[in-house]
């Protein structure tokens, strides 16, 4: 295993459960290594979109025990630093996910997300999947 920490993206997450894999048994390995890490929005995103409480209740309690990289006022100020950075690239990701970039840097992280626009965070590692 990779000793690299990681921070799995909500897209990952929802990924994994539309494929019919139970996130909590796929990180586990992680989690145990001490190598797994997420944050506020990632929390809230994969909770928002889980329609069976029985399952939000084992994902919140899974979110729970998972290290979670602590916001602040300056975690915010570099979210808008590096929004204001892409934008004059002509890259727009959206906040949401400028702060989970930024969650994974703070961390030296390997972000675990399909989505693309993630290539463009200066610094950050990306795969698409575990």
């Amino acid at each position: 295993m990779n000793q690299t920490p990681h921070l799995v993206d909500s897209a990952a997450y929802i990924d994994m459960m539309r494929a019919g894999q139970d996130p909590r048994q796929m990180l586990a390995p992680l989690l145990k290594a001490g190598l797994l890490y997420s944050c506020g929005v990632v929390r809230a995103e994969v909770l928002h979109g889980i329609r069976i409480q029985k399952h939000y209740e084992q994902m919140e309690c899974f979110f729970d025990i998972v290290p979670e990289v602590p916001t602040s006022a300056r975690f915010w100020r570099d979210v808008s630093q590096l929004g204001w950075k892409l934008g004059r690239k002509g890259k727009w990701p959206p906040v949401s996910d400028l702060a989970i970039a930024n969650a994974a840097t703070m961390v030296k992280a390997i972000l675990v997300s399909p989505d693309a626009h993630f290539i463009d965070v200066p610094g950050l590692k990306v795969i698409k999947a575990l």
